[in-house]
């Protein structure tokens, strides 16, 4: 029996996720399909436009076996989180065959070269890497140019180079094939898809895992496109076209699943669309009751000082733009805030790690006709598979391996987050969704 995974947001599911999961399933000719799903945050650090059972019913009605959970603190964190606790606790659901994603490149070699980079930390790396940051660079911009240094000066890169037949111009072919994968070194760092795509394989080998990186190339629709197709777009489109003030439900009927969009139809300002600046009076809470800012998640001392200086009457843009800095993203002021409303600890974020980052594995949805899968995952794992949330503990019993009090502290975060996201419906649109304590599980 062979299982596929996908590791996902689906915020909403659409067409070309559709596309993702029927190319999975016919690359690896898998028997069974796993979405390890963001739940109600996501990595971006906003919230997501639907609830996470509503998106993981899109998912099982479009053909995913089943649907679980990535934690807060990691469906929030920075890439490397994200990757590294999703990719842990796929592989401790000791079930999966192959980790199936979507990237703008198809090239695994390539890929693999930068993820190992990324993982061996080589010291000219790091030099150049530190120095790029001090010098006013992002993150990621400072990751491009020292990886791309790196390989420039490394016999590692020699691996791409695909000569011609005729051995007699080897040097020159090799000198312009070296020159054009360095180039696709920078681009391929550019691309968000690429980006978690590198992640995910330098989380691979980093836990040594059995589980395959498959590649699927994103066709049509790019990650930061805003154009409709009536086909395939991207789920940026289609929550742009949400987020217009000209929008009409209709605009994105040919760019979702038919059940999908039944879906969607139903909930329409009902629980959805949720917006970011609806955690405005959150954040205002938390700047009239200053914590120790640098004690929270991701928030350097520096971030710490702005906050300090920032005015509680505000709206949430207004204190993104506020906070924004040549060397911060906005993703990463973004998260800083969802961290700190949500009072994410930075020592909790190390116990995690300090504790292999997989602690349990949370069932959102799944088919009926694919609950063996279920059965097979409890033989298997190494995690327990959490599916009565109220028996949260209980679960443990037959898994002294994982550290109770460490899991039930990530466990409080998954709760909050709930809780947090239906304050947010509810104050928009007056309606009352169910908890992960009262609701029933959809079963498609």
């Amino acid at each position: 029996m062979k299982t596929l995974a996908i590791i996902a947001e689906y915020n909403p599911f659409h067409n070309g996720h559709q596309y993702h999961l029927e190319c999975a399933k016919k690359l690896t000719g898998a028997d069974y399909s796993i979405a390890l799903m963001s739940g109600n945050f996501l990595q971006r650090g906003i919230p997501a436009m639907w609830d996470k059972y509503t998106r993981a019913t899109m998912a099982s009605l479009s053909g995913v076996d089943l649907t679980l959970e990535l934690p807060f603190v990691y469906a929030s964190g920075s890439a490397r989180d994200f990757a590294t606790g999703a990719v842990s606790i796929l592989d401790s659901l000791g079930i999966v065959d192959y980790l199936c994603f979507g990237a703008e490149t198809d090239n695994l070699d390539l890929l693999s070269i930068i993820a190992d980079v990324i993982n061996s930390e080589p010291d000219s790396y790091k030099e150049q890497l530190n120095y790029s940051i001090s010098n006013g660079l992002s993150f990621p911009q400072a990751r491009t140019v020292a990886v791309t240094k790196y390989l420039s000066q490394s016999k590692e890169v020699l691996k791409l180079i695909q000569t011609s037949e005729h051995q007699e111009n080897l040097e020159e072919s090799a000198m312009t094939t070296l020159q054009l994968t360095l180039e696709g070194v920078a681009s391929a760092l550019n691309m968000p898809n690429n980006i978690l795509a590198i992640e995910y394989i330098a989380a691979l080998r980093r836990i040594n895992s059995r589980i395959k990186p498959v590649i699927i190339k994103r066709c049509n629709a790019m990650y930061h496109d805003e154009k409709l197709y009536n086909s395939i777009s991207s789920a940026t489109a289609i929550r742009a076209s949400i987020e217009a003030s000209s929008f009409e439900l209709s605009n994105i009927k040919h760019d979702i699943p038919a059940e999908v969009y039944n879906v969607v139809e139903s909930s329409y300002m009902h629980s959805w669309p949720i917006n970011y600046e609806a955690l405005t009076p959150y954040l205002q809470c938390k700047l009239l009751n200053p914590c120790i800012y640098n004690e929270i998640c991701d928030i350097s001392e520096e971030f710490a000082h702005k906050l300090r200086k920032l005015q509680p009457v505000t709206n949430y843009q207004a204190a993104i733009d506020a906070l924004s800095s040549k060397d911060l993203t906005a993703t990463r002021i973004f998260r800083n805030l969802i961290h700190l409303i949500m009072d994410y600890k930075e020592e909790h974020r190390k116990l995690f790690i300090d504790n292999s980052y997989a602690m349990y594995a949370s069932i959102l949805s799944f088919r009926k006709d694919k609950s063996a899968l279920l059965k097979h995952i409890n033989e298997h794992s190494s995690i327990p598979l959490i599916t009565k949330k109220a028996d949260f503990e209980k679960y443990f019993a037959d898994h002294q391996n994982i550290n109770l009090s460490t899991a039930k502290i990530m466990w409080d975060y998954d709760i909050k987050a709930t809780n947090l996201y239906n304050c947010l419906v509810y104050n928009t649109y007056g309606s009352k969704l169910q908890n992960d304590y009262n609701i029933s599980l959809p079963i498609i």
